[in-house]
């Protein structure tokens, strides 16, 4: 298939926010294409070249993008900045590049999308030096060859911001209806690969061949979140009762992945932390018997045994060098709560109660390094209660309520599967913009944006936080954002989202300054989310929903 026509699918998209209407672009693209380009479209609908759990990158930022079109256009980096800053899209700005180059090419042919796609592959394997030299030619290449419209799409599926408004559940629905399978069945299969691509590819042999997809060891999944709760009255009546109250850690979810002596470790947002908890990997192989994927809530330990809040080991999560350092450091405590495959077997369908006893079997505690997390089975509120305070007491975010008949369901936000914390309200919101200090912060970003994510996956703004930042957070998050700017306007900078924050506040209240239409009063930020990406952050729904619980 030509990657002109994968193109203009792509322009109908983005002019149509009728999802029925996606769905069937989709659709269409998807009954046109040869079985083996399936996959291929669907990782690039959803705005990636590789599948989220896959560590193939392909590793070429704004600038460097800009850096590439300069050269084939002939224009300065400057005019294609200026272009950036106009639209605020990239790829936008590339393709008003490539209709005004100064730079006229005879020789040109016809990109294929097996030319796009081997040709960026090729990108995310160079390593080491002259990669980025070695990446510059073959990205020129592409760009010397592509219409304005081929660019555009080529440079945000570069810098993966697609900007389609396609979601995984247009995708999922374009897929069973291009050929012929219930969507549930796409939607339980995606659950167990976590690649649509795959997924699409089986669909086309039928419905059979979806139920053969499962979990793989190594092959992380999306892991399963909570809902909130206010009280524990609630929870029960949400969940029932008995159930399952857990303490709810401050610390890093991990999924563990383990076969033999061989052991990975996996955030939230699906990246390879093995290299950075070598010591997890030593108690794992030691003390948890069988292959098996388990999830995980790592903390810190201070010398006196005291639990250290999130923000400590998080500076874990992004450490390349001097790791034996930070390991002596800060060591941590890993506290076992779910296991999700178990000697070959899924365990995903089994019933919370079930997966606990298997887990209780396979783990042989240590203390201060690995144990099971600490719950109890009541339907006592007044219990459950004592149990809250006692969790809040340790330094903990305060407890979780389980179903103990509920399965294990991945990527989705569940009602068998509760979170109640302390009385103070936060959200997990993306920052998307920031303002330079003045005076003797002159050097900082000291006025962050926030925002939350639309219907189709897209950051809204619901307002700006400046307060609870000390000086020592300013510096910690100016050096996070810094790579992430993508241009500036005097004071403002735009920054790319991948930076989830913790936000409290005091009040949400309707406004027409920001796109999300509402506002947060007396905001605070609490602290950097690492293992958050901006697909976890939270979601105007939810914002609407606390909205309207507050005006009962």
């Amino acid at each position: 298939m030509e990657f002109s026509e994968i193109c203009e699918h792509f322009e109908q998209l983005e002019q149509t926010s009728s999802r029925l209407e996606k769905t069937g672009i989709v659709t269409s693209l998807l009954t046109r294409a040869h079985k083996d380009e399936i996959p291929i479209i669907v990782q690039l609908i959803l705005g990636s070249v590789f599948p989220t759990w896959s560590t193939e990158k392909v590793g070429v930022g704004e600038k460097l993008l800009i850096k590439v079109v300069a050269d084939v256009t002939g224009l300065t980096e400057g005019a294609i900045l200026g272009y950036l800053k106009d639209t605020g899209d990239v790829g936008r700005a590339v393709e008003q590049a490539m209709e005004n180059k100064k730079q006229v090419m005879f020789l040109t042919e016809d990109l294929s999308l097996s030319r796009v796609y081997d040709d960026l592959t090729k990108i995310s394997q160079y390593e080491g030096k002259r990669s980025q030299d070695k990446k510059l030619k073959i990205l020129a290449g592409l760009l010397t060859n592509a219409s304005p419209l081929e660019a555009r799409y080529l440079s945000r599926i570069v810098v993966e911001k697609m900007r389609t408004g396609v979601a995984e559940g247009t995708v999922r629905d374009g897929i069973a209806r291009a050929f012929g399978v219930p969507s549930d069945v796409v939607e339980k299969a995606f659950m167990v690969s976590n690649d649509m691509g795959l997924v699409a590819k089986k669909a086309c042999e039928g419905k059979e061949a979806l139920s053969t997809l499962s979990l793989m060891l190594f092959r992380p999944i999306k892991m399963m979140a909570a809902q909130k709760v206010s009280t524990i009255e609630e929870g029960f009546e949400i969940v029932g009762t008995p159930c399952a109250v857990e303490y709810k850690y401050d610390g890093f979810r991990m999924q563990i992945h383990k076969e033999g002596s061989k052991v990975h470790i996996f955030t939230r947002r699906l990246e390879d932390v093995t290299r950075q908890f070598r010591d997890v990997v030593d108690v794992v192989r030691e003390n948890i018997a069988g292959d098996c994927i388990i999830e995980a809530e790592t903390i810190g330990i201070a010398e006196d045994g005291r639990w250290l809040p999130f923000q400590q080991i998080s500076r874990r999560i992004k450490r390349k060098y001097d790791i034996d350092e930070i390991i002596d450091k800060i060591p941590v405590m890993t506290n076992v709560f779910d296991v999700l495959y178990l000697d070959g077997k899924s365990m995903i369908d089994e019933p919370f109660k079930t997966r606990r006893q298997r887990l209780e079997k396979i783990v042989t505690s240590v203390p201060r390094k690995l144990v099971l997390s600490k719950m109890i089975i009541t339907d006592d509120a007044k219990e459950a209660r004592t149990f809250f305070s006692e969790s809040l007491s340790l330094g903990n975010e305060g407890v979780m309520l389980k179903n103990l008949s509920s399965p294990y369901t991945p990527g989705l936000r569940v009602g068998h599967m509760l979170k109640l914390k302390s009385v103070l309200e936060s959200l997990d919101c993306i920052v998307i913009g920031a303002e330079w200090g003045t005076g003797r912060r002159a050097h900082y970003l000291g006025s962050f944006h926030l925002a939350v994510l639309d219907e189709n996956n897209m950051p809204v703004m619901l307002g700006k936080v400046a307060t609870g930042i000390t000086d020592e957070m300013l510096e910690t998050l100016t050096e996070r954002l810094r790579p992430l700017i993508e241009y500036e306007e005097g004071k403002m900078a735009h920054i790319k989202a991948d930076l989830v924050v913790e936000v409290a506040y005091e009040e949400i209240q309707k406004s027409p300054h920001y796109e999300s239409g509402f506002a947060l009063r007396f905001p605070r930020l609490i602290r950097m989310r690492e293992d958050k990406g901006p697909e976890d952050a939270d979601t105007i729904e939810r914002v609407y929903d606390i909205y309207e619980s507050d005006m009962l």
